[in-house]
């Protein structure tokens, strides 16, 4: 199963989840994304779906296949998946 995780500024990138390594409750936790200054994940979604929805606080959403999406490691940065208007920024991402 993949895991697709997006950020405020509009990038998204899909990885395995098998990249996501199981750890105990005292765990320091793992890179799951490289993001810009500024920038932070605001959602993760499993993706078992067909398509993918961003959402931006400025009422604007963007639907596109999963497929579009390519496999990316941990530390890449990810792809533009919606470009904001000035002040907006994505609050929310759906695997519909």
């Amino acid at each position: 199963m993949d895991v697709v995780l997006v950020t405020k500024n509009g990038m998204v990138k899909r990885t395995s989840a098998e990249e996501f390594r199981q750890q105990g409750r005292g765990g320091g936790g793992i890179a799951a994304m490289a993001v810009g200054e500024g920038d932070h994940i605001v959602g993760a979604a499993p993706l078992s779906a067909q398509s993918v929805m961003v959402v931006t606080a400025g009422g604007r959403a963007i639907r596109f296949a999963a497929d579009d999406l390519r496999q990316m490691g941990r530390g890449a940065q990810g792809v533009r998946a919606i470009r904001l208007n000035e002040g907006d920024k994505v609050v929310a991402v759906v695997a519909l």
